[in-house]
């Protein structure tokens, strides 16, 4: 369990190496906020063109409300789709690294004990 700082401070180096951009600040970021708003924009049109359709009889009101409608469901689709990418895309990005860096470190350990002599008799 010695090689475990070792390890921490080496992967911490190799993700700077890298120059992997920090996803705090980054376009991934933006489009999960964006994409939130966007869900909760589709969520209030569709409220509100329901208030919009009930409280008219005229019936071309009622079809602009239909629309209005339609595109709040549409917004709420291209809002999570957006907020999937960014979400999923932070967290995918780092867990390639990771697997990298341990697979490196399975492939040393594996040519280490290779290089070894093993003792017949």
């Amino acid at each position: 369990m010695d090689t475990q700082p070792d390890r921490i401070a080496q992967f911490k180096a190799d993700v700077a190496e890298m120059k992997i951009s920090d996803p705090s600040g980054s376009r991934d970021q933006m489009a999960t906020r964006v994409g939130l708003g966007a869900m909760g924009l589709g969520v209030v049109l569709p409220i509100l063109a329901y208030a919009m359709s009930n409280g008219t009889q005229n019936e071309l009101a009622q079809r602009d409300a239909i629309i209005l409608a339609l595109l709040g469901v549409a917004l709420s689709a291209v809002g999570a789709a957006l907020y999937l990418k960014g979400a999923m895309t932070s967290f995918l990005r780092f867990w390639l690294v990771r697997d990298l860096h341990e697979r490196r470190a399975q492939t040393d350990r594996l040519l280490a004990g290779r290089e070894t002599p093993t003792a017949e008799g």
